[in-house]
């Protein structure tokens, strides 16, 4: 039970918080739009969809750490969006973050107490000693025991285990006050045990205060939520109970396909070899304390397209950071042609053949297309692998040609989604790593960028990421699906492309 003095003092029948129409955009990306819901009092509402849906961006919007392009954000009928992080905290909205905001030197009654002393009238008493503030003191141990963290009050912050963390940061979020409750993935990264405790705590804090919640544990919030909203490519899909969610079609297709795109239904020959390029055995990769994979293994063959699927959350993207370096593996090994890499820098990494295009593309804003196109060949002529030049590029990704000279952040959104991946392929190329590189793209750049991954897969080995799975399993050869951390199925793309009572035992429910 909540301790008193973060009871609200009065509930509501409607809606604390609603959110209506609200927008935003980044340079050609439409990250949120014309999104609506509303909070009802004491409930836990899960917001839920797959990556890129615009969850956290739609949490920032909310709780002003971006300004919405459109639509409005009221709390108890009090207009909030628009003012700054630190007024809304001030009006009633705390919330944590998917990556925890401590102070990892200070000790977990200190972390707690200034918590609780933003919201003190005396904060800026310059005479005023923090031993004296009694009332501060008595409200940080009252809220060190609710949320379990009573004997380890001394313990710095930065020694706790990742549960404990988990645990201090939602007791911050909580400290200060708030009339609701926004928790951006506080399961991501704990042992069942920890997310069984943190998910009963959630649930018990939805009885006196409303809880509003990203999660990308389906399970879990299925279990846990009274109301469920579920985005896709920055649109409301459905918003209402958890069965509304769980039998909707729509949603359905946004997790395991339909198996009816377009692009599902063409063949698509092969030219995979027989020989291993990128072979992975046993990799584990941490995160601070969070274990995030755990005896990853799998390969990628020459000329083979490779789908990694799986539910958000499931380590999908950290494979491929791992593989280039940028989250180095704890234990296991990563092989190119042979050649172990694990362990050195990402340039290496680089230059050794394997090519990168994060989520979100990473231009370099300002910089013309050539000039990011430059950057992206600079000491990667190694003589192996497949060296692309300017000219063999263009013959891929013609548009770049007519956008030479043009600023890279002026480009749509599919132009710079077509940068990114001929950046990465500039130089000496053996594998390419994609991270969802068909999001928030309009129908007609997506299957010119589906073409033109089809056509590389004769030059080269391609590792794919993405919740598009008809687009994932078409354009694929074989699909691993990873499920918390690891492997759960290995085999041929055609088996899940075509069945889908086994796609929903792989990748839904």
């Amino acid at each position: 039970e909540l301790p008193a003095f973060l009871k609200p003092k009065d509930h509501r029948d409607g809606a604390i918080l609603e959110v209506e129409g609200i927008a935003k955009s980044f340079g050609g990306i439409k990250a949120v739009q014309d999104v609506s819901f509303s909070v009802k009092d004491r409930t836990l509402h899960a917001l839920i969809g797959p990556n890129g849906a615009g969850k956290t961006t739609a949490f920032n919007l909310i709780s002003g750490m971006y300004t919405p392009d459109a639509g409005s954000v009221t709390l108890d009928g009090r207009a909030v969006g628009g003012l700054t992080p630190g007024a809304i905290t001030q009006a009633g909205i705390g919330r944590s973050f998917q990556i925890t905001n401590l102070f990892p030197s200070l000790t977990v009654a200190e972390n707690v107490r200034l918590a609780v002393q933003s919201r003190d009238r005396k904060r800026f008493g310059f005479w005023t000693a923090a031993k004296d503030l009694e009332r501060v003191n008595s409200e940080a141990t009252e809220m060190i025991r609710t949320m379990g963290l009573a004997g380890i009050e001394r313990a710095e912050a930065g020694s706790l285990s990742y549960g404990g963390q988990r645990l201090l940061d939602m007791a911050l979020a909580l400290a200060t006050k708030p009339r609701i409750l926004l928790l951006d993935e506080p399961l991501a990264g704990l042992a069942a045990a920890e997310r069984e405790r943190v998910g009963r705590l959630i649930k018990q804090i939805s009885v006196d205060m409303p809880v509003l919640l990203v999660e990308h544990d389906i399970d879990r919030v299925f279990q846990l939520a009274d109301a469920v909203t579920v985005m896709n490519d920055g649109h409301v899909l459905v918003d209402g109970t958890v069965e509304d969610a769980r039998s909707s079609p729509s949603v359905q297709e946004v997790y395991i396909g339909s198996g009816t795109h377009a692009l599902a239904g063409k063949s698509r020959p092969s030219a995979a070899q027989p020989q291993s390029l990128l072979t992975l055995e046993g990799v584990n990769t941490l995160y601070g304390k969070s274990h995030i994979l755990h005896d990853v293994a799998f390969d990628v063959h020459e000329n083979e397209i490779v789908a990694l699927l799986g539910r958000n959350g499931a380590g999908k993207s950290t494979v491929l950071k791992t593989i280039v370096g940028i989250a180095p593996p704890a234990r296991g090994t990563i092989a190119l042609a042979a050649e172990q890499l694990a362990g050195r820098p990402s340039a290496e990494i680089t230059r050794r053949g394997i090519s990168y295009v994060p989520q979100g593309r990473g231009l370099f804003a300002g910089m013309s297309v050539a000039q990011n196109m430059e950057l992206g060949r600079l000491r990667r002529r190694n003589g192996a692998g497949v060296y692309w030049d300017e000219d063999k590029i263009f013959t891929f990704f013609p548009r770049i040609k007519e956008r030479w000279r043009s600023p890279a952040d002026y480009l749509s959104g599919g132009e710079q989604q077509m940068v990114a991946v001929a950046r990465a392929l500039s130089g000496d190329t053996r594998i390419l790593l994609l991270d969802e590189p068909f999001e928030g793209l309009a129908p007609a750049v997506v299957e010119e960028l589906f073409e033109a991954f089809d056509k590389l897969r004769r030059e080269i080995s391609i590792l794919i990421v993405d919740h598009h799975l008809d687009l994932a399993l078409a354009l694929s050869d074989r699909t691993v699906a990873l499920e918390r951390g690891q492997v759960a199925y290995m085999g041929p793309s055609k088996a899940l492309s075509e069945d889908l009572d086994l796609r929903r035992k792989v990748l839904w429910l």
